[in-house]
């Protein structure tokens, strides 16, 4: 089977990841004074000689036109994501993480779902905000505090491959979202997948796939997904 045909047509099911874009505006502000030298105000009648005082430390010489331009750049910092699905991928898109930062100050990976829980019983299993563990970037949610320490122990045994896309999406070259409740343990590693009917897909030549997608997610880890 040619590789292409590997991954079906794109599909409104499928659900890649959006891009978070930072746009920059710059705002030009100039200011200019300019002073103009004192006038001084003579009575209308005939001027009256007087003697010299001497100088005031008020009165200064007329001052030579003054033009001063300021230019202050300001730069806003504007976070725009991109709501056309539910899953956004991190800054450089390395991991699939959702929307918004949690608590512990990153944003949520896995769903939510238990990874130990997920890998060792291929059970998906709802995390909770009590027990986190930020890893790499990315908070993970777990069931139970003696989960949440499993994992802190190794957490490269229990996160899912491919920053959690999806597998068979990596292995043409692309960043899918990549569904709990599709995944697959193969050598105590842990692989996600899009959909049902991907992962069915998947199931007839899963040896196949999993080499190209590991050939192939070097070369797109660090691309953003709108750039694939």
């Amino acid at each position: 089977m040619p590789e292409q045909e590997l991954l079906p047509p794109l599909e409104a099911d499928f659900r890649p990841a959006p891009v978070v874009c930072t746009l920059i505006f710059h705002v030009r502000l100039e200011l200019k004074a300019q002073d103009v030298p004192d006038v001084q105000l003579l009575p209308a009648t005939a001027p009256v000689r007087q003697e010299p005082s001497q100088p005031s430390l008020w009165l200064q010489p007329p001052i030579k036109e003054i033009e001063m331009s300021r230019t202050i750049t300001l730069s806003a910092m504007v976070m725009a994501v991109a709501i056309a699905t539910a899953l956004p991928a991190a800054a450089e898109d390395e991991h699939n993480v959702s929307t918004g930062i949690t608590t512990a100050g990153a944003p949520l990976g896995l769903h939510g779902v238990d990874a130990v829980a997920l890998t060792t019983l291929n059970a998906v299993s709802e995390g909770n905000a009590e027990y986190t563990v930020v890893e790499d970037g990315v908070a993970y949610y777990f069931a139970s505090a003696d989960s949440a320490k499993t994992f802190k122990a190794d957490p490269a045994k229990y996160a899912p491959q491919y920053g959690g896309f999806c597998a068979y999406a990596v292995a043409l070259g692309k960043k899918f979202d990549g569904d709990p409740r599709y995944a697959d343990i193969v050598d105590g590693k842990l692989y996600l997948f899009v959909n049902e009917e991907i992962f069915k897909k998947y199931k007839k030549d899963s040896k196949r796939i999993l080499a190209k997608a590991e050939r192939t997610w070097p070369r797109i880890e660090h691309k953003a997904v709108g750039d694939l």
